[in-house]
C-alpha cells in the first residue's frame, strides 16, 4: 500500500526502491540471473565476471534466494519492478512469520481480539523496522529477518518438548540456501 500512494514502480512513475547498493549491482546481477536461468550465462564460467570466472561465489551469496526466481517472470526493462516487488514479498513474509511466532509462542494469553490486533501491530512494525526498510537496498539480508521468527518458534518448540528439531533443522537448510551469511547470524542470535 506504500508504494502504490507514494506512486512506486509498478504502481507510477520511475520511482523504486533500487536505490544505492541495489541500482549499482543488484540489478545488474539480477539482469545475470535471469540470463542464467534463460540458460544464456553460466554459474561455472562467465565472461560477465570482469575477465571471466566461476560465479558461484555471487550467486551463493547474493542470488540464492528461492524468491529471485521469480526473476523469470519480469524482462531485463523491468527487473526495478521484481526488485520491489521481492522486497514488499520479503517484507511481508517478515510480518507473516512473526505474527506465527507470537500466536505459537503465547497461545494461551492471546485469547482476544484486542491482543490478536496487537500482534499483527507489533509483527507489522517488526516487518517495517528502520533496520528493514534500510536494507531494502540489499535485499540479500532481508531473507534472514523473515526467517528469524521461524528459528526462534522452532527452538522455543524444542525446548518445551513440542517437537523434535526437525523443522528446525528444515528452517536452517533452507537459510542456508538462501544466503548462508544471513543463516549464520541467525544462528548466533538464535543461540544467545
Amino acid at each position: 500500500m506504500i508504494l502504490w500512494v507514494n506512486g512506486f514502480i509498478p504502481w507510477g512513475s520511475n520511482k523504486s526502491l533500487a536505490s544505492m547498493d541495489a541500482h549499482i549491482q543488484y540489478i545488474d546481477l539480477f539482469a545475470y540471473l535471469k540470463y542464467v536461468l534463460a540458460g544464456k550465462n553460466s554459474f561455472s564460467y562467465t565472461f560477465s565476471n570482469m575477465l571471466g570466472d566461476g560465479a558461484f561465489a555471487i550467486f551463493s551469496y547474493y542470488l540464492s534466494s528461492p524468491i529471485n526466481l521469480l526473476v523469470l517472470f519480469f524482462n531485463k526493462e523491468n527487473l526495478r519492478a521484481f526488485f520491489d516487488i521481492a522486497v514488499v514479498i520479503k517484507l511481508s513474509l517478515a510480518a507473516f512469520t512473526c505474527s506465527w511466532f507470537f500466536v505459537e509462542t503465547f497461545r494461551e494469553r492471546i485469547n482476544n481480539r484486542l491482543k490478536y490486533a496487537m500482534t499483527v501491530v507489533l509483527s507489522v512494525s517488526y516487518a517495517l523496522c528502520q533496520y528493514n526498510i534500510a536494507q531494502s537496498s540489499n535485499i540479500m539480508w532481508l531473507d534472514g529477518v523473515y526467517m528469524l521468527p521461524l528459528f526462534l518458534l522452532f527452538i522455543h518448540k524444542v525446548v518445551t518438548g513440542e517437537s523434535k528439531g526437525w523443522k528446525l533443522a528444515v528452517a536452517v537448510g533452507y537459510m542456508i540456501i538462501a544466503n548462508w551469511y544471513s543463516a549464520g547470524i541467525n544462528c548466533i542470535f538464535s543461540g544467545v
